[in-house]
């Protein structure tokens, strides 16, 4: 998957963000020096819209990732669950479940099919790998949630992706929940897709390049 867009749009969201900090700093700076603002400029005006901006880009872009996620997870699915691809099973648990329902499941058992399902984002722990994170579609009618075992299919080709192996039994599920790996290993989230560090760089690089500036236009 290609997440320049996803990681760009952070980068500029931490920018923008770390200068609405600024601004209300300076807010606070020009009021406790001048005890009203010189120019009749109320920030909140320049804030709220500014906020709802990014909200709905990021609501946007995060949409569409969608989309890409759940079509790409259920064409490898039916390239796993026939042989067609080679996938690694590996022994997962569930750490978030999207509340946004899908039109298509995809299981080794039941590749792209057309049922209700929930987009996942599990923790996986492979065995010739790093431990991380993989997104997968949950068919709505096994009912899994939050922190579950599950056992995936991961796709050599597309990292970020998995499929589910609903062929295992309970005893395979309750040896994965007994894992004591999970307690110890550390399992990198979805922020790191989203810009990671970079982010956190450019909020404070925003916070720091504008509040100076702020406090000058304020005057």
């Amino acid at each position: 998957m290609d997440w320049s867009l996803q990681r760009n749009f952070g980068i500029a969201a931490g920018v923008i963000l770390g200068a609405l900090l600024g601004l209300m700093i300076a807010q606070s700076i020009v009021l406790a020096t001048e005890g009203f603002h010189p120019r009749g400029i109320t920030p909140q005006l320049i804030m709220l819209p500014t906020l709802l901006v990014v909200i709905l880009v990021n609501l946007g872009i995060g949409l569409r990732m969608v989309d890409r996620l759940v079509t790409l997870i259920a064409q490898r699915s039916q390239l796993l669950a026939t042989g067609a691809a080679p996938g690694e099973t590996a022994p997962a648990r569930v750490g978030q479940v999207f509340g946004r329902e899908q039109r298509v499941a995809a299981t080794m058992r039941f590749p792209a099919s057309p049922e209700s399902a929930r987009l996942a984002l599990v923790k996986v722990l492979p065995s010739g790998g790093l431990p991380r994170t993989a997104y997968v579609l949950l068919p709505t009618r096994y009912g899994i949630q939050r922190n579950a075992p599950a056992s995936v299919v991961l796709d050599p080709a597309n990292p970020d992706v998995a499929v589910l192996d609903d062929r295992v039994d309970a005893a395979v599920l309750a040896a994965i929940a007994a894992d004591p790996r999970w307690a110890t290993v550390r399992v990198p989230g979805r922020f790191l897709r989203q810009g990671g560090l970079a982010v956190v760089i450019a909020f404070v690089a925003g916070l720091i390049v504008s509040l100076p500036l702020w406090i000058l236009f304020l005057r």
